[in-house]
């Protein structure tokens, strides 16, 4: 293998790379992935989230829901 022939090896995956790169690193895209996990760990019950009057979702803290459910099994019982 001559310099040549390496030096066109190596070059092209880093093109390649950074098109992708260049590609998927839109801020939208980025803003539709992180949507759409967030939306399907709500669903499924792994966060929970709420959504404010400017559509804006937030993450509701562990604390605040564990506390929820000590109060609402101390009322139940």
């Amino acid at each position: 293998m001559n310099v040549y022939l390496h030096t066109i090896i190596a070059v092209l995956p880093m093109i390649a790379v950074y098109l992708a790169g260049k590609h998927w690193g839109r801020e939208s895209f980025i803003e539709d992935v992180v949507g759409n996990l967030i939306s399907k760990l709500d669903k499924d019950g792994f966060i929970r989230t709420e959504t404010d009057e400017d559509g804006e979702v937030e993450l509701i803290p562990i604390s605040e829901v564990v506390a929820k459910s000590l109060r609402e099994a101390k009322n139940y019982v």
